[in-house]
């Protein structure tokens, strides 16, 4: 018996000895592709410093190669930190903030200090989030859309992956652009919120955070220290408070919806996280701002990572909605309240459909034709930070993506029809 057990003992050692050595292999195999065809960032942070922090930054210098001539810079003074909240914590490959010590404009986007990099971890096709901007921009609303440019992150010199080099949702101009003088004597005050499920970690209810029913709302501007009083913090809550009873009411009128929304931007919003099948749209990484004397706008779209099907990170998920095309995915909030209490905003909502239908269909379709754009690149990341999985083609995933939108599509047609 102790002989049989010894044998296997051996036999099951060599197993994992193999396995390890064949998984090595495959992860050091991303060293073997170099040119991608995408954009190199480099980053070198001083003395070599770990970025270990979601709140405090490291000092670095940035450069970006590999982009058309007047896009390329070097070594720019900046600092960067850590961002997000699964992604942050549960992720290998991080996420990153990088602020500049001038604005700086990337990709001929508007210049601002803050820009983000998306990790893309969770999404297979690495496309889900430029989906979901090309499509916002598609549709034209007057809000603004983040930027969406790949590159190749490059941290001190170590090859990192693909990123999503993208805008900072913010109140500055050319973003959320509410970013308005105001005084101490003023009741009213420009703001950017949040629905966010992580609220509590923002800092004190109803100083940092509110909330209104079972939702908690981040006030991301103006910050408590922006602010002159608790009068000012009470406007922002009583205004989405309104709104909140407002979408509640049975058989609201477009009329008594556009006195505190704008209802272009709401019924927008509300498409693109549908035609997405974004279930997020529930919970958190649900932006909206309003200017002084404007009306509430929705906005800027945000984090479709766990859209389409479910993110690819937790095993448990990815099928949730996998050949799944029905179902709104809005559930309990302020867009099924419309939908299923107020005939007028369905009608409403049909006739947008109607209106912006093709553009959707024509922002999937220039998508799709960009396959081949990051199809090198994404081999390599997989090999970089999926050793463990077997590779199944960036292709796979990427027709997946768009051949689930599309279908989605055509569900939508049926559920934002409306003959009343």
């Amino acid at each position: 018996m102790k002989k049989i057990l010894k044998i296997s003992l051996i036999s099951l050692i060599s197993v994992i000895f193999v396995v390890a050595i064949t998984h090595f292999v495959r992860w050091q195999g991303y060293k073997t592709i170099n040119d991608t065809g995408l954009p190199r960032l480099d980053v070198y942070t001083e003395d070599g410093k770990k970025i270990k922090s979601k709140e405090d930054y490291v000092n670095c210098s940035v450069s970006l190669s590999g982009a058309e001539a007047e896009f390329c810079f070097e070594n720019l003074d900046a600092g960067i930190r850590g961002r997000g909240n699964t992604t942050w914590w549960a992720y290998p490959k991080k996420p990153y903030r990088i602020k500049f010590e001038e604005k700086t404009s990337l990709f001929g986007e508007k210049a601002n200090k803050s820009w983000v990099l998306l990790a893309l971890y969770n999404d297979f096709s690495l496309t889900k989030d430029r989906l979901a901007f090309t499509i916002a921009d598609a549709l034209g609303t007057d809000v603004f859309v983040p930027s969406y440019n790949y590159v190749e992150l490059y941290l001190n010199g170590e090859y990192n992956g693909i990123y999503l080099l993208t805008d900072q949702v913010d109140e500055n101009k050319g973003r959320a652009s509410v970013k308005e003088d105001f005084t101490e004597t003023d009741v009213e005050v420009p703001f950017l919120v949040e629905i966010d499920e992580y609220a509590y970690e923002e800092g004190e209810e109803d100083v940092a955070w509110f909330k209104v029913g079972a939702r908690s709302f981040t006030v991301k501007y103006p910050e408590p220290d922006e602010r002159y009083n608790d009068e000012q913090f009470l406007y922002i809550k009583n205004y989405v408070a309104t709104v909140d009873s407002l979408t509640r009411k049975a058989g609201v009128t477009m009329e008594e919806l556009s006195e505190y929304l704008d209802m272009e931007s709401f019924i927008d919003f509300f498409i693109v996280q549908e035609i997405m099948g974004q279930i997020d749209v529930n919970y958190k990484s649900v932006y909206m701002h309003k200017s002084i004397d404007g009306k509430l706008k929705m906005g800027p779209v945000w984090d479709f990572d766990w859209s389409v099907i479910g993110t690819d990170a937790w095993l448990t998920s990815r099928n949730l909605y996998k050949n799944n095309y029905s179902g709104l995915r809005s559930t309990d909030n302020w867009f099924s309240y419309l939908y299923n209490g107020s005939p007028e905003f369905r009608r409403a909502l049909a006739l947008r459909w109607n209106e912006v239908r093709a553009a959707a269909i024509s922002a999937i379709d220039s998508v799709e034709a960009g396959k081949a754009d990051i199809a090198r690149a994404a081999e390599k990341d997989w090999l970089m930070w999926h050793p463990f999985r077997i590779y199944e083609g960036y292709d796979k995933r990427f027709d997946e993506l768009i051949s689930w939108c599309k279908n989605r599509v055509l569900w939508l047609d049926e559920a934002f029809a409306y003959e009343g």
